[in-house]
């Protein structure tokens, strides 16, 4: 705040300063600064001072109270004051020991204060002692002067005034106030001697009185009728002819003497009536003019008194400028009445002068009217037509300046009263004064540096009002330039002010104010009005000035032109007063009127210069706007909670045992008298402590402030203050902060802290809102159960299962509504129930546009604004605009607003400092104050010692108090609070640490359950859910999630045993399931026949158990078991890993499409019959529809968005950050377990070795595994024969022997190194040995390799001899005595294709294929797809081993279909064995270089 002062020294000088500090600043930092900073006269450094002060209407200095602050009206603007040791004696005078007031302490004595400070208080040093655990050390301070006022001093329960805390009460009479469990009675008494010192007058709050104000509206009298001219009358000899004519004509015709009577009679008639006209009208002038002087006598009587009325009407209306400076000195009801609204507002009285009459007189014509009485009215008329001694008025927007010419001397006191009348009638909130002067009028004018219209916080215009140099008044007129633009631009132009009429000038205003014609909605001037002195010889541009004065009226911006004479002043002057030689005159150009007979209202310098100081404290009640320099720029919080709770743990415990904060859980608690609160100090309000209170004051708040306003530093001092007031059983906190963590910075680590939730992504938001509503459901459950009707009651028993009250701390609350529009309902819901549950919510934001609905607003009555972007956010918190104007300098200033009612500004305590117990001394600047300027008085130069080196400050003021409050914790053995938001799921959880215990649940890892405010385990219930499907991207988790049920399928003490097989069709990650003994097959999806072979089993053994599932009418393996008793049945769980895969090679294609089908078969009919599929797949596209009917749950690892929505999941749960195996699983956010408990493949490997090798000692036994056809093999592993027939080699169907007959021709193709060779050998080999008599014959190439490896009848080599060989051997053939057995191998048959051998093979094949005997002939399988007669007769019969064979060979030689097969399926001697239209795939045994 701003003081304004006159400083006297010891030695009798005195200078005037301006004193700027916060409110709380204390009078002893001011007396020892101005004593430091004086240039004049230095006062003695080290010793304390104080102030002593001299207020106007003082007869006597007072001696303040040093440790007073400022703000507490100990001293206000316009005192004299002097800066003195407090050691010095200080004044007495009559009464000063007199008994001002009195405490009565219940069931205690009474304490009787005197004049002065006094604390109460606890400890024994205070001045009144109270015996209460509850009442703080030192309580509160009683200021004891005329009245008694009551200040807390930061006690932990406050003050109590009718059940609400009050932090400053003003007492005159008598007041309870309830201090912890103590209710006290303070007591004003009146002095006993009157003695004309009042101590505190400080800033004066001034109300402006409502003001009835005369107003003489004028009539118009009517005029008395003056006499008519009269017109003289003729006698009408004419109309007297015609009767005599007529009358001798009558005679001459009848003959009658009547008609010569008749003759006579009409003359006589005639004249007779002429006579009687003639008197009537001077008869009826006699009565006019009789009638005209009355009435003339009347009016002027009339005129004569109404004459009267006027003036003093009139007087009444325009205020004299002695009557307001009388109302001003005593604050009377006068002061500022004038307001926009009325008629008068800008109104200046220069003196009084006579003035047309506001009556008239309304006369007829003149024409007729008779001269000599016409001038006699005439002259009464013009008698009233003015009116003298009456105020002579002007309206400063009407005239638009005003001038005053002459010399300086004898023009002052006229414009001394002028600015009087402006200042003391309009409030500086309506109307500033500046000026732009020459030097010669600085000591004129001084007075106006004392009243607030120069420095109002309302004025448009920034920095110093006044300006005496060329400098100054070049700043000052380029922002009236620059205010006159802008508000121009507003109104969209001027107007121009021509002449006008008597009526309508300002002087004749009040007789028009309701006219019904002339509706009157007070100044057009735009408010506040600008004043600005301007005097003609100020050394700067006239032409700017001029046009100031040409344009500044429509802007609101009226000069008071100061001239040396008339011809000095702008035209734009419209009215001017002019103090010549001839005396002084007002010119009226409008008006085109000279006021000459003027009395000019006049005041005195010595006179102005007591009303400018009188006027200094004054401020308008009505009109308060927050001087920034009230509040401290900023304050520590040991400032504010006192350094005891920062440096000592049991500072700490008090601190919560005083505000009962603390459960007796030794069964001896105590019924409490009334609720405990949440007020804790958050900062400085000027003078008080800022308190905020959610429990009364909320029980919601929103906290706004832009980016750099302090907001994060804010919340963290209103959670500091609450934890140091209150233990963890009283209030709880759980922090949100949604784009970060570093907002809460280190009180996370308080005891209060039950959460710290930070990056949330929309699922989190909505896991946060059910949470909280879980939170309401247990505290309702609770309440129901302990039959309270809320927390409030609860408390008061004092029983110790009552919950704290939880405070959820929401940062970016309103880019966490934009992102989650869902989060709003929720915040809703929990703001309309909250309240007596106990649950809080401060949700700050940056922006506040739309977050503010208007049921969240009905619960959340407390806002606080940090300084604000722009208005429309300002005013979206608190509803006024200021906090768009916070100093952005100035972080953590703010305004709070706690209900209806005036918002509060305070500076936010803050926590990141590193304080001492050194004072904190409160910024404190001295200017000595001139007229247009401010010489501010700097601090004494003080050398520093550059030798000092930094040292490490130490933790700073936040984490000393969160480490004393948990020391207070610890020491105290508080119960940890419950929790009521859980931790976000971890990373990675072991399965073998979660419960897993039988087959019918099996573990898939940990859900969070918001619901319950639980994270429990999650299974897979095979005989309710049957299969499962595992959906995810690459790393997700999918083949993790498989290897994880997998392994607990082994864990079922107890229930039955798991058998697990799997079909690996990824990247092979099942393979390190084989190590487990449960596991039987993990079949590779390139192992054809071990896929084929695990699927031909599973389908075998679908059927087996539906014949007996259905004898003992069990509907799941669990039933089975327990109607037959057989608990080793084993439940088989099948492992698709890539199931996209699966069925592109297995859907469609001769040989494979019933496997797929054995894999539908089992999706259909598995469950009840304890078979059960779990399949990955990539997205629900890659899985059929018929498929995902047929599974009822799903495992929903990492998606893209669209992903989830096909399964109508949300899709926010599972985000590309989480970690693998996080996954939706029934809307529930599950985190896959697995072996190990660790995110290392090879680390699980090892992991699952060491729990395979548990099983086994635990006695799990092993599943069977899935035979399939050996690679290699001996013959002698093969039977002679099977059904008399040789043996061709294994099937893959049944993997046992596989006979043929050694009848007809038989092909023999493949591709080199299939084999082909090695198969001719076994094939002759195994007809031997299963007909020993049978006779082998080979037709081989010249370097056969099969011609030595068994004992042949013959061997022919070479064209020629094949080709007779085969004549020999059709003779043979073709005689009925060649006993059946004859077997001919032909080694690469191509070779004989058009030689000499070819017809005579061709004619032993067609023999052969009538007989018993065998032909088989082998070659490539590219030469058997030619059509020579030759081969085409050996293919017809349809039958042969076909090795490694192409997808298409076996239409093309054999004209079969072959199952679609890779070519890695085929080891050298498998092929496919094709006999009557089928085929059948066989392994050839290894024969071809052993003894056979």
């Amino acid at each position: 705040m701003r003081v304004k002062v006159t400083l006297v020294r010891s030695d009798g000088s005195h200078d005037d300063v301006v004193v700027t500090a916060d409110a709380g600043a204390r009078i002893g930092e001011i007396a020892d600064t101005i004593a430091r900073v004086d240039p004049t006269a230095p006062g003695a450094q080290g010793r304390s001072r104080t102030l002593e002060a001299q207020l106007p209407g003082q007869d006597r200095p007072v001696r303040l109270p040093a440790d007073a602050a400022l703000g507490e009206a100990w001293i206000g603007s316009g005192a004299f004051v002097a800066s003195v040791e407090q050691a010095m004696p200080g004044f007495d005078y009559p009464g000063s020991d007199a008994v001002r007031a009195a405490v009565r302490i219940e069931g205690g004595g009474t304490v009787e204060l005197t004049e002065g400070s006094w604390v109460l208080g606890r400890s024994q040093e205070c001045d009144v002692v109270v015996d209460d655990s509850m009442v703080s050390k030192q309580h509160l301070r009683l200021d004891v002067s005329d009245d008694v006022e009551v200040v807390d001093l930061g006690s932990a329960n406050g003050i109590l005034v009718d059940g609400a805390h009050v932090q400053r009460l003003r007492i005159e009479g008598s007041q309870r106030v309830v201090l912890g469990d103590t209710t006290v009675t303070i007591e004003s008494r009146r002095p006993s001697t009157i003695t004309g010192v009042t101590p505190k007058a400080g800033p004066v709050a001034f109300t402006r009185s409502p003001r009835v104000e005369a107003r003489y509206k004028g009539e118009e009298f009517e005029s008395p009728e003056a006499p008519k001219e009269t017109e003289p009358s003729e006698f009408p000899f004419l109309a007297l002819l015609a009767p005599v004519l007529m009358g001798g004509a009558m005679f001459v015709a009848t003959q009658r003497p009547m008609s010569l009577l008749f003759v006579l009679m009409a003359p006589l008639m005639m004249i007779g009536n002429h006579v009687t006209q003639k008197r009537q009208k001077r008869k009826r002038l006699e009565r006019d003019v009789a009638r005209f002087e009355e009435r003339l006598s009347s009016l002027r009587e009339v005129l004569k008194e109404e004459k009267e009325t006027e003036r003093s009407v009139r007087l009444r209306e325009a205020p004299a400028t002695q009557h307001v400076y009388v109302e001003a000195m005593r604050h009377g009801p006068l002061l500022w009445t004038r307001r926009p609204e009325h008629w008068g507002f800008l109104n200046v009285r220069f003196g009084l002068g006579t003035m047309p009459s506001r009556n008239s007189v309304k006369s007829g014509g003149k024409g007729q009217l008779m001269k000599e009485y016409q001038d006699v009215l005439d002259k009464l008329v013009d008698q009233y037509k003015d009116v003298d001694g009456v105020p002579v008025v002007e309206n400063l927007y009407d005239a638009g300046a005003l001038g005053f010419a002459g010399p300086p001397a004898r023009v002052v006191g006229s414009l001394n009263a002028v600015l009087l009348q402006l200042t003391g009638l309009h409030s500086p909130a309506e109307l500033v004064v500046t000026s732009i002067v020459s030097p010669v009028w600085t000591q004129h004018l001084q007075w106006l540096t004392w009243i607030p219209h120069t420095s109002s916080a309302h004025s448009p215009v920034e920095g110093h009002h006044l300006a005496d140099s060329a400098s100054g008044a070049q700043r000052l007129l380029a922002q009236l330039e620059e205010l006159i633009s802008t508000r121009l631009k507003a109104a969209r132009g001027g107007q121009r002010r021509g002449a006008i009429a008597e009526d309508a000038a300002a002087l004749e205003r009040g007789g028009e104010i309701g006219d019904k014609s002339k509706a009157d909605t007070g100044t057009k001037s735009p408010v506040p009005a600008v004043i600005v002195v301007i005097s003609d010889d100020i050394d700067v541009d006239r032409a700017r000035l001029i046009q100031l004065a040409e344009m500044g009226a429509d802007a609101g911006v009226y000069p008071l032109w100061i001239s040396a004479d008339t011809s000095g002043l702008p035209a734009a002057c419209r009215t001017f007063v002019e103090v010549g030689q001839e005396g002084p005159r007002v010119g009226m150009v409008r008006l085109g009127r000279w006021v000459d007979d003027i009395v000019l209202e006049e005041v005195e310098g010595k006179t102005a210069l007591e009303y400018g100081r009188r006027l200094a404290p004054v401020f308008d009640a009505g009109a308060i706007v927050e001087d920034a320099s009230d509040l401290p720029r900023s304050i520590t919080m040991p400032a504010l909670l006192g350094h005891d709770l920062f440096e000592n743990p049991d500072a700490v415990m008090e601190r919560w045992r005083q505000n009962l904060s603390v459960y007796d859980r030794t069964g001896h608690g105590v019924q409490r008298k009334r609720p405990g609160s949440l007020r804790a100090i958050v900062g400085s309000a000027g003078v008080d402590a800022q308190h905020l209170d959610l429990r009364s004051q909320g029980p919601h708040a929103l906290v706004g402030g832009t980016t750099g306003a302090g907001k994060s530093e804010f919340l963290q001092a209103w959670v500091l203050a609450m934890a140091a007031e209150y233990s963890p059983d009283r209030v709880t906190f759980l922090f949100v902060d949604y784009k970060g963590g570093s907002a809460f910075a280190d009180c996370v680590q308080l005891p209060h802290c039950v959460g710290l939730v930070t990056d949330l992504s929309p699922h989190l938001v909505l896991r946060a809102i059910t949470s909280l509503r879980a939170e309401l459901h247990y505290r309702e459950h609770l309440f129901n159960r302990k039959k309270a009707k809320d927390l409030l009651e609860l408390e008061k028993r004092g029983d110790p299962e009552t919950p704290p009250a939880l405070v959820i701390v929401i940062d970016e609350f309103a880019a966490l509504v934009g992102d989650v529009p869902e989060f709003v309902d929720g915040v809703v819901d929990v703001a309309q129930r909250g309240r007596s549950l106990g649950i809080h919510l401060i949700m700050a934001t940056q922006r506040p546009a739309g977050v503010i609905k208007d049921n969240l607003r009905a619960n959340t009555n407390m806002r606080v604004a940090l300084r604000m972007a722009d208005e429309s956010d300002s005013s979206d918190v608190v509803d006024v605009k200021d906090a768009a104007f916070v100093d952005p300098s100035i972080p953590g200033r703010g305004l709070v607003k706690t209900g209806p009612g005036r918002v509060q500004a305070f500076q936010s305590g803050y926590a990141g400092a590193w304080s001492t117990r050194a004072p904190e001394h409160a910024k404190v600047e001295v200017a000595r104050l001139h007229f247009g300027r401010e010489e501010k008085w700097e601090e004494p130069v003080v050398e520093s010692d550059a030798s000092v080196e930094e040292k490490d400050l130490g933790p700073n003021d936040q984490q000393r108090l969160v480490a004393r409050v948990q020391e207070a914790f610890e020491r105290g053995r508080l119960p940890i609070p419950r929790r009521p938001w859980l931790d976000s799921l971890a990373d990675v959880y072991d399965l073998t640490r979660l419960y897993q215990r039988t087959d019918t649940e099996l573990l898939i890892g940990v859900a969070d359950i918001p619901e319950r405010q639980a994270q429990a385990p999650q299974y897979f219930h095979p005989d309710q859910d049957g299969h499962l499907g595992v959906y995810g991207t690459g790393g997700s988790g999918k083949s993790t999630t498989l290897r994880t049920l997998a392994a607990v399928a082994g864990i079922t003490p107890r229930g039955g045993p798991v058998h697990v097989y799997g079909l690996d069709f990824a990247a092979g990650a099942l393979r390190m399931l084989e190590s487990l003994p449960h596991v039987g097959t993990i079949a590779k999806g390139d192992d054809t026949e071990r896929v084929v072979g695990l699927m031909r089993m599973l389908r075998d053994e679908l059927l087996r158990r539906g014949e007996a599932f259905a004898a003992v009418n069990a509907a799941s393996v669990t039933e089975y078991r327990q109607a037959t008793g057989r608990q080793d049945v084993p439940r088989i769980l099948l492992l698709v890993d890539g199931f996209a895969n699966f069925r592109d090679d297995y859907e469609v294609g001769a040989g494979r499409s019933e496997w797929f089908e054995a894999f539908r078969d089992i999706l259909n009919d598995g469950r009840g019959l304890g078979i059960h599929v779990i399949f990955t797949a990539d997205r629900s596209g890659a899985v059929p529809t018929y498929v995902r009917s047929l599974v009822q749950r799903n495992i929903l690892l990492r998606m893209t968005d669209d992903g989830y929505l096909a399964f109508n999941a949300p899709r926010d749960i599972v985000t590309p950050t989480s970690p693998s195996g996080r996954a939706v699983v029934d809307s529930l956010e599950v985190q896959v377990a697995v072996v190990g408990g660790t995110k290392s493949v090879q680390e699980q490997a090892l992991a699952t070795d060491r729990l395979a090798e548990s099983m086994r000692r635990a006695g799990v036994r092993p599943a069977p595994a899935v035979k399939v056809l050996p690679a290699e093999y001996s013959a002698r592993e093969l039977p002679p024969s099977v059904n008399g027939q040789p043996v061709i080699g294994l099937d893959n169907i049944a993997l046992e022997p596989l006979p043929f007959d050694p009848t007809g021709t038989l092909v023999v193709a493949g591709p080199p190194g299939a084999g082909r060779s090695n198969a001719l050998v076994h094939i002759a080999r195994a007809v031997q040995r299963a007909n020993p008599g049978a006779r082998l014959y080979l037709f081989g190439q010249s370097r056969s390799a099969i011609a030595g490896e068994i004992a042949w009848a013959d061997v022919a080599t070479g064209v020629d001899k094949v080709a007779e060989m085969a004549k020999d051997l059709l003779a043979a053939v073709q005689d009925e005595d060649t006993a059946p057995g004859v077997v001919v191998m032909i080694e690469g048959i191509n070779e004989y294709l058009q030689t000499p051998a070819d017809k005579p093979i061709q004619d032993l094949t067609k023999a052969i294929k009538k007989s018993d005997h065998l032909l088989v002939a082998e070659a490539e399988t590219g030469s058997w797809g030619a059509t020579w007669p030759l081969l085409s007769e050996v293919k017809s019969g349809r039958r042969g081993l076909l090795l490694q064979p192409e997808n298409m060979d076996g239409d093309t030689i054999l004209k079969t279909t072959l199952p679609r097969a890779a070519k890695g399926e085929f080891p050298p001697g498998r092929g496919a064995w094709i006999a009557r239209g089928k085929s059948l795939r066989v392994q050839v045994p290894l024969v071809l270089g052993t003894d056979g």
